[in-house]
């Protein structure tokens, strides 16, 4: 599984690039721009092409994700906080951030998907070091996704690690007009069955 984070900064045609990401296979897109109020997610998602909109994830606005049809939500740690969990029962997918291994086995069943961070040395933030890249422990069912780092260089190791797949952000938007071009490769990388390159 491949999620696509976006840049929490407008891209130019981002709109464009996110579509050719998820034609070219991208799991979820995790639409996340924590300058945006509920106002801009909602225009964001009227733009977008409806047969894409179940391939999209809407970070921390539960109301903007209720009024398309979209394929889930995801908290961060402050907004989790702050959610009832009656309100994640409308969502297919839910999925949160997690910066602890530990915190694996005590989040809530609501919670399917964890996004663990950071595994590599960050590609977007600067001084940003990995801390979980080895094996992990018991999932407890859940399906855990690496952050950080993430790129085609390494990317074949975290499946010897027990993760289900990764989110990327710096490995993809550091060069957006190439954004597609390195995502392929990453995921051919991905579903490679060569574990030793």
């Amino acid at each position: 599984m491949l999620w696509i984070v976006t840049s929490p900064e407008r891209i130019h045609e981002e709109a464009k690039i996110i579509a050719d990401l998820l034609q070219a296979g991208a799991s979820y897109i995790l639409l996340r721009k924590p300058s945006w109020q509920t106002a801009d997610y909602l225009a964001f998602l009227d733009n977008t092409d409806p047969q894409w909109l179940p391939r999209f994830i809407i970070r921390d606005q539960p109301a903007a994700g209720c009024h398309f049809p979209v394929g889930g939500l995801h908290l961060s740690a402050s907004a989790r906080a702050g959610t009832d969990s009656r309100d994640l029962q409308r969502f297919a997918l839910c999925s949160t951030g997690i910066h602890d291994t530990a915190a694996i086995g005590i989040m809530p069943p609501s919670f399917s998907v964890l996004l663990l961070s950071p595994v590599f040395d960050s590609i977007s933030k600067t001084g940003y070091q990995g801390r979980f890249a080895k094996p992990l422990p018991d999932k407890h069912g859940k399906q855990v996704l690496a952050l950080g780092g993430v790129n085609a260089s390494n990317i074949h190791q975290l499946k010897a690690w027990h993760f289900d797949g990764a989110a990327l952000l710096g490995a993809i938007w550091q060069q957006p007009d190439k954004a597609v071009t390195i995502f392929q490769r990453i995921q051919q990388r991905w579903n490679s069955n060569d574990q030793s390159s």
